[in-house]
């Protein structure tokens, strides 16, 4: 199947299952955001299952899902972007359909090729202690922009401010060298710095020993004063205050009073 207009992502959120298996024709061509080529016959596949709309809702559930094709690597493309709480591949064992039905050397692959997914989610996480992370503010547009980098690999996440991480989108990228991959950051950095971003200092580089990013910028939300109210006092309350203070204070010595006499 051909892919739509604006690439893979047009239709992300109504993804069902995911499957793998090899194709029966090259008739099918990759749905990849920047492929569309054709599958051909006899390779491996992995495919995203959506609501078929020519499909009545009153049909079996098989028939009105229809399966969407991609190339291996395509595939991981798609999940490495768009919305960080997309439908993604969690345990590829259990989540792709037909996994049992493949040759031996191709469930290890997958196997590799999702578990090194897993590490580098883990090491550009919000949370990690390893990754460098450049994070930007947008006032008038209230928008923020931040970019992580762990080796060759890097993290790129944008959203509005206030809203939850769910609905932010995000783009991991590999490099050919941690050099190249610096090169990356530093030229996406200045674009938004010319775009009318700028540094937060408070969470502008994170390194071991910072507090991540996502903390700091909601501690930044959340650090407006709470107004505090005076409280009232009755007027036997203040009188009463009165007399204690009166007979609390320090009583002149006998020495003193006759010098005062």
């Amino acid at each position: 199947m051909a892919s739509t207009t604006g690439g893979d992502d047009d239709d992300e959120s109504i993804t069902v299952a995911f499957g793998c298996d090899y194709a029966k024709s090259s008739n099918a061509r990759c749905h990849g955001k920047y492929c569309d080529n054709e599958i051909t016959k006899g390779t491996l596949r992995l495919s995203r299952s959506i609501p078929n709309p020519f499909i009545p809702q009153s049909s079996t559930r098989e028939k009105q899902l229809m399966p969407v094709y991609y190339h291996v690597q395509c595939f991981i493309n798609y999940l490495r972007s768009g919305n960080e709480n997309k439908k993604r591949v969690q345990n590829v064992e259990e989540d792709l359909q037909g996994f049992d039905e493949l040759k031996k050397k191709d469930q290890d692959r997958l196997k590799k090729l999702f578990g090194y997914e897993k590490q580098i989610e883990g090491k550009l996480s919000e949370t990690s202690t390893t990754a460098n992370t450049t994070y930007l503010e947008h006032d008038e547009e209230k928008k923020y922009w931040q970019i992580s980098i762990d080796n060759k690999t890097t993290k790129t996440k944008y959203g509005l401010l206030g809203e939850a991480d769910s609905n932010a989108i995000i783009l991991y990228k590999d490099f050919s060298s941690q050099s190249e991959a610096q090169k990356y950051v530093d030229k996406k950095t200045q674009e938004k710095l010319k775009h009318g971003y700028t540094v937060n200092k408070q969470a502008s580089v994170r390194t071991n020993d910072q507090t991540p990013v996502s903390t700091t910028r909601k501690r930044k939300q959340l650090s407006i004063p709470a107004k505090t109210t005076p409280i009232k006092r009755t007027k036997r309350q203040e009188a009463t205050s009165t007399k204690k203070s009166i007979s609390t204070r320090k009583q002149p010595t006998r020495s003193a009073s006759k010098k005062i006499k």
